[in-house]
């Protein structure tokens, strides 16, 4: 049993060590892809991600780092001049409605002050913004 379970062990740290060499490559392959930015958390990112944990948006500190540096770029574009700002979001934590469609006020609040409007799937189409968005 202890062989067995040294190879299977032997083989899981093979994979990871195998995908670990290849990452650097994958994030290479995806700052290539057109339309994709892919950016370090600045100084405002950080600071706004300490500033979340007084928003009562209960999420855990990763979650609590992309909603910052989601909602700082969004000032940063609106800064630019852009509208019209919108975001796929699949990660039920970070939706600003629950599993069962009810609204997360504080999340809700958050994304609408940075005139962000969020979608729940790649099709961009659900849920719809409102006429006066």
């Amino acid at each position: 049993m202890e062989e067995v379970t040294r190879r299977v062990l032997d083989q899981f740290e093979a994979l990871v060590k195998r995908d670990l060499d290849n990452l650097e490559a994958r994030l290479d392959g995806l700052k290539a892809e057109k339309g994709l930015d892919i950016f370090p958390l600045s100084t405002d990112m950080l600071e706004r991600s300490i500033s979340l944990t007084t928003e009562k948006v209960d999420l855990k500190p990763y979650d609590n780092s992309i909603l910052a540096a989601i909602l700082a770029r969004a000032h940063e574009l609106l800064k630019k001049g852009e509208k019209d700002l919108a975001l796929c979001e699949l990660d039920g934590d970070l939706q600003p409605w629950d599993k069962n469609g009810n609204i997360k006020p504080a999340l809700t609040r958050l994304y609408d002050d940075a005139r962000l409007w969020v979608y729940g799937d790649f099709t961009m189409t659900t849920p719809e913004p409102p006429e006066n968005w």
